[in-house]
C-alpha cells in the first residue's frame, strides 16, 4: 500500500527535476522490512537513501518504494526503534528489489539505555518530553485563539484495491472493460486499484472563543458515485462520520465511529511507549523526533512518529500515525494519518501554529493478505486564507447548526470547482465522472445494481416500483400459521415528492387477510425520504401484532424473528387509519402531529373478557380515537440515511423524545377518554480506554380509566435473538403498568481484558455487559374488579394468571457476553433476578445477536 503520499510526491518532483537538469538515471528501490528473528513485517520503518533526506516509511505490511535521480546513491539506511540500524547496498541508476532483515538491540537515549523488553517510564527522557507536551497542549491548541477563520477544501476518494486479471475477466465486469481505464498501479506493492468514488467539499470555517462557537459553511459539495446504488445524502453523512476532523490535542480522537486514545492524553504514558529517535530542524525550529506505540497492540491507540518543538511552546509540528496490526478494530487493514503544523499570519497578534497538511488513508477489507481485495479510502484536506484573531461578525454565529449547508451546494457547476478547488484533479479523477455516467446509462449494469440493492436492502426494482422487503415474504407464528406477504413501494422514478407503499399478507391458519397502504408526500422543496423530513403521511393498517413488542428498524414479520420460546398464541388484531405531519429541522429538533382511529380485537387464545354482575362477557373489540404530539431533540445526530431506512450512528450527543396522546371518547365511536405521556432520554458515553456505554432512561404515565391493551406493556422478547431495548427473559404480556420508569445501561469494554490474554488477543473479542431495570404499578381504577367493566388480565390455558403488575420491586435482568466473534456475532448469558415465581419463566438464558461491528 502507498505510504506517506506527501513525502513520496515531493520525492518524485525533486527526482524528476534533478534528472532533467543533470541527466542522471533514475534509481528505484522496492522492498520489504522484516524482523530477522520472526520474519514478520515491520510497519512505519524509516528507509532513506544514505547521505540524503530522501526517504519513506514502510506500510503496515513492511513494504516500501522510493526513487531518486541523485548521483552517488550507493546505500539505503533502514532505521527502526529497538532494532540495529541497517545499511544495504544498491545499484545506482537501476531498479533495485530487496528485503531488509532487522535485528533487535537496545536503544541509547543520551545517558540512559532503555531495552525494549524492559521498558520503563521512570528516567525515560521521551516520557519526560511527552509530559511537557501534554502540560502545554492547552495553550497550543487552536481553540485557545480568540478567533480564527479559514477556507477548507476536502477531497475523499474510495478505490477498489488489488484489481487482478481475474477481476477484469469476471462475468460482472466482462461487458464493462472501460471502467478499468481509471485503474492505477501502486508502486509500493504493485497492486492495481480502481477509483470508484470521489467527493469534494469546499467551505469556510469560523471559530470564536467567547462566547465559544464553531460554524462551518459548506458552499459546494460534489459527489461522483453510482447514483443508483447509493443515496447521495446518506453517503455524505456516512463519509462525514467516518472521516471526522482528527485533532491529536484532544484526549480522544474520533475516527471510524470509534474513539482512539490520543498520544497527548494525560494517561498516554500509561498506554503508550515513547522513544526519542533523533533531533531535526523544521524551518528554524529544533524538534525532537519521537516514536510512540501502544503497550498493548490490541488497544484502540496509534503507532507512529511525532516531531515536537524544543522551545518554550513544546508544540507538535508534525505527526504521522497509524495502527498496530493486532488492534481490536474490524474491517480496517491499515490506517495512516499525516499532519503538519506551520505558522500562519503576519504579525504576533495575528499569528498561530495551524494545520497545513492533513491526510488520512484507510484500507478497508474483510481479510488481510496480498491476494485479498479491499477498499482504499483517502481523505485530503487543504486549508487556505487564514485569518487569526480577527473580529468576526455576530451574524456568522446566529444559525443554531454547527454545519450550515443548503441544497444548492450539491449543484455547483464546473466553473465553480475549477475556480475554487485547492488541489487539481488527476486524470484518473477527471475520468471517473465520465465512466460513472456511462455506467448509469448501461442497462446491463443497472440490472446488476438491482441485484446488489436487493442483497443489501431487500428490495428489487420493477420499473417505478420496488418489490420487497425479501425477509418479510415468509414467516410463521402460532396464530397465523404460515404467513405469506407481498409488498412494495414506489421509487423516485415515479415521483420525487410522492411515496406510495403497501403490502398484502395472508395467514393460512387463521385464514385472514392483512395489509397496509400508505401515502407520504414531501412538502416544501424537499424530496420524499430525504433529510430533513417535512412530510404528510396517511395510512390504513390491518395487521396482527404481539402486545408489548415494539421493534425499531425491523419488521415484526421478519422470518428470522419467527422462532420464539414459550407460548406465543395470544396476539391482537389491529385495524387503524390515520394521518401524521412530521417536520425535522437541521438543528436536531423534530415535531409531529397525528390523528388515528384504531380497533383492537383478541387473536388466537387472547380473549377480551370482562365481568358484569358476576357473569363473564366477551368484548368484540376496543375502539379508540387518538390525537398525538411528538417532540424529539437530537443535536448533532449522525446516521446513514438510506433510500427508505435510517441507521443511527453513535455519537456523544444525547437524544430526547417525548410523546403525548389524548384519547377522545365518543369521537368516531371511541369508547375511552385518556391521556398518555411518554419520555425517553438516551446518551452514549465514550470512556476511552475502557470502552463505551449507552444509557437509556424512559418514563411513562397513562391518565384515565382504560383496559389493559391501552396500558404500557414492556418490550418483551421471546425470540432467541438478543434485543438491545427489550427485556430478553420477560414473556409477552407478562406485565402492564399505567406509570413506569425504566433504565437500561449497556457497556462495551472493547476487549480491554480479553485483549491481554495471549491465546485470545488475536481473536479480537470484546466484553459486553448490560443491566435493565423496570419500575411500575397500576392505579386501582385500572385494575379489573368485576364492577368497573374493565377487561380481565389474560390467563394461560390452565386458568392461571399470566399478566401481572409490578409491585414493590422492579423487574431486573442483566447479561454478560462476548461480542465481535468473527466480527459479527455476539453471545450473551442473561440472568433474571426478580419475579422468578411467575409461570413459564427462566432464571438464565443464552441469546445471540448478529450485527457487524467496527
Amino acid at each position: 500500500m502507498q505510504t506517506k503520499l506527501r513525502i513520496l510526491l515531493s520525492s518524485l518532483v525533486l527526482s524528476f527535476t534533478l534528472a532533467t537538469l543533470s541527466g542522471q538515471k533514475l534509481t528505484t528501490v522496492n522492498g520489504q522490512v522484516l524482523d530477522a528473528a520472526s520474519n514478520t513485517p515491520l510497519p512505519y520503518v524509516s528507509v532513506q537513501f544514505d547521505g540524503t533526506t530522501l526517504g519513506v516509511r514502510t506500510d503496515i505490511e513492511g513494504k516500501f518504494y522510493m526513487e531518486a535521480a541523485v548521483p552517488g546513491l550507493k546505500l539505503i539506511k533502514v532505521v527502526y526503534v529497538g532494532y540495529k540500524d541497517l545499511l544495504l547496498p544498491i545499484k545506482p541508476g537501476q531498479a533495485n528489489t530487496l528485503t531488509a532483515l532487522l535485528e533487535e538491540s537496545s536503544t541509547s537515549l543520551g545517558e540512559v539505555t532503555v531495552r525494549v523488553e524492559k521498558y520503563r517510564n521512570r528516567g525515560n527522557p521521551a516520557v519526560e518530553l511527552i509530559k511537557k507536551v501534554i502540560d502545554n497542549k492547552d495553550k497550543n491548541r487552536k481553540e485557545e485563539l480568540d478567533s480564527y477563520h479559514f477556507e477548507k477544501y476536502e477531497k475523499v476518494e474510495f478505490a477498489l484495491n488489488n484489481v487482478t486479471n481475474k477481476t477484469r475477466n469476471n462475468i460482472l465486469f466482462r461487458k464493462f472493460q472501460f471502467v478499468f481505464e481509471n485503474a492505477d498501479t501502486n508502486r509500493t506493492n504493485g497492486k492495481v486499484n480502481l477509483l470508484m468514488y470521489l467527493r469534494e467539499t469546499l467551505g469556510d470555517v469560523y471559530y470564536r472563543k467567547s462566547p465559544k462557537d464553531l460554524k462551518e459553511y459548506v458552499h459546494g459539495e460534489r459527489n461522483v458515485v453510482f447514483k443508483n446504488i447509493f443515496d447521495l445524502q446518506g453517503m455524505s453523512f456516512a463519509v462525514n462520520n467516518m472521516y471526522q476532523d482528527v485533532n491529536f490535542y484532544n484526549n480522544a480522537v474520533d475516527l471510524l465511529t470509534m474513539q482512539f486514545i490520543s498520544p497527548l492524553n494525560p494517561i498516554a504514558p500509561v498506554v503508550y511507549r515513547f522513544y526519542i529517535q533523533d533531533t531535526v530542524k523544521i524551518g528554524n525550529t529544533p524538534c525532537a523526533h519521537l516514536y510512540f506505540a501502544p503497550r498493548n497492540k490490541t488497544d484502540l491507540a496509534f503507532i507512529g512518529h511525532m516531531w515536537v518543538a524544543l522551545d518554550s511552546t513544546y508544540a507538535v509540528r508534525k505527526i504521522e500515525a497509524g495502527i498496530a496490526k493486532d488492534i481490536n478494530l474490524n474491517w480496517v487493514n491499515e490506517l495512516q494519518i499525516a499532519q503538519e503544523y506551520d505558522w500562519v499570519g503576519n504579525d504576533p497578534q495575528h499569528k498561530a501554529l495551524m494545520l497545513t497538511t492533513d491526510d488520512i488513508f484507510i484500507d478497508f477489507g474483510l481479510f488481510r493478505g496480498d491476494s485479498t481485495r479491499s477498499l482504499l479510502g483517502h481523505k485530503t484536506t487543504s486549508y487556505q486564507k487564514y485569518d487569526i484573531n480577527e473580529v468576526l461578525p455576530d451574524t456568522i454565529f446566529r444559525p443554531s447548526l454547527a454545519l450550515i449547508q443548503n441544497e444548492a451546494s450539491f449543484h455547483m457547476d464546473s466553473a465553480f470547482w475549477n475556480e475554487k478547488r485547492h488541489i487539481s484533479l488527476s486524470d484518473k479523477e477527471v475520468g471517473l465522472e465520465k465512466t460513472i455516467d456511462s455506467l448509469n446509462r448501461n442497462r446491463r449494469f443497472l440490472r446488476a445494481v438491482g441485484a446488489v440493492r436487493f442483497l443489501f436492502e431487500g428490495y428489487t426494482p420493477l420499473g417505478p416500483i420496488e418489490i420487497g422487503p425479501a425477509n418479510a415474504f415468509y414467516s410463521f407464528n402460532p396464530v397465523e400459521g404460515y404467513r405469506m406477504r407481498i409488498g412494495g413501494r414506489t421509487s423516485r422514478k415515479l415521483s420525487n415528492r410522492l411515496l406510495l407503499e403497501g403490502y398484502a399478507a395472508y395467514g393460512f391458519r387463521d385464514k385472514k387477510w392483512k395489509g397496509f397502504a400508505g401515502l407520504t408526500y414531501a412538502l416544501g422543496s424537499q424530496r420524499v425520504r430525504t433529510y430533513p423530513f417535512n412530510q404528510l403521511r396517511f395510512w390504513y393498517h390491518n395487521e396482527i401484532r404481539i402486545p408489548g413488542q415494539d421493534l425499531q428498524f425491523v419488521q415484526e414479520d421478519n422470518f428470522f424473528l419467527s422462532f420464539k420460546r414459550g407460548a406465543n398464541d395470544r396476539m391482537i388484531y389491529t385495524r387503524s387509519i390515520g394521518g401524521e405531519y412530521l417536520k425535522e429541522n437541521r438543528n436536531g429538533f423534530t415535531y409531529g402531529f397525528s390523528a388515528k382511529v384504531m380497533r383492537q380485537a383478541g387473536a388466537g387464545n387472547l380473549l377480551f373478557d370482562y365481568e358484569d354482575n358476576g357473569e363473564t362477557r366477551y368484548k368484540a373489540d376496543i375502539r379508540t380515537t387518538e390525537f398525538g404530539v411528538s417532540l424529539r431533540y437530537a443535536p448533532n445526530e449522525k446516521f446513514y440515511q438510506g433510500s427508505a431506512y435510517r441507521t443511527p450512528i453513535l455519537t456523544k450527543h444525547p437524544v430526547f423524545e417525548f410523546w403525548y396522546n389524548i384519547g377522545v371518547k365518543n369521537a368516531l365511536q371511541s369508547e375511552y377518554s385518556y391521556h398518555s405521556l411518554r419520555f425517553r432520554a438516551k446518551k452514549t458515553l465514550f470512556l476511552s480506554p475502557i470502552g463505551w456505554s449507552i444509557a437509556t432512561l424512559e418514563a411513562g404515565r397513562v391518565i384515565g380509566q382504560v383496559p389493559y391493551p391501552l396500558l404500557y406493556a414492556p418490550n418483551a422478547n421471546q425470540t432467541y435473538a438478543y434485543q438491545l431495548q427489550s427485556y430478553n427473559l420477560m414473556n409477552f404480556l407478562e406485565f402492564v403498568s399505567d406509570k413506569y420508569v425504566s433504565l437500561i445501561y449497556f457497556h462495551n469494554f472493547g476487549g480491554i481484558f480479553l485483549g491481554r490474554v495471549p491465546l485470545l488477543k488475536k481473536m479480537k473479542l470484546r466484553e459486553v455487559f448490560t443491566v435493565k431495570a423496570l419500575w411500575g404499578t397500576v392505579d386501582q381504577r385500572n385494575r379489573p374488579d368485576g364492577q368497573n367493566g374493565l377487561l380481565n388480565f389474560p390467563k394461560d390455558n390452565n386458568g392461571l394468571p399470566m399478566t401481572y403488575t409490578l409491585e414493590r420491586k422492579p423487574y431486573i435482568e442483566a447479561s454478560v457476553g462476548i461480542a465481535n466473534i468473527f466480527k459479527i456475532l455476539r453471545i450473551d448469558l442473561v440472568r433474571r433476578f426478580t419475579y422468578l415465581d411467575h409461570p413459564n419463566v427462566a432464571e438464565y438464558g443464552v441469546r445471540i445477536r448478529l450485527k457487524p461491528e467496527f
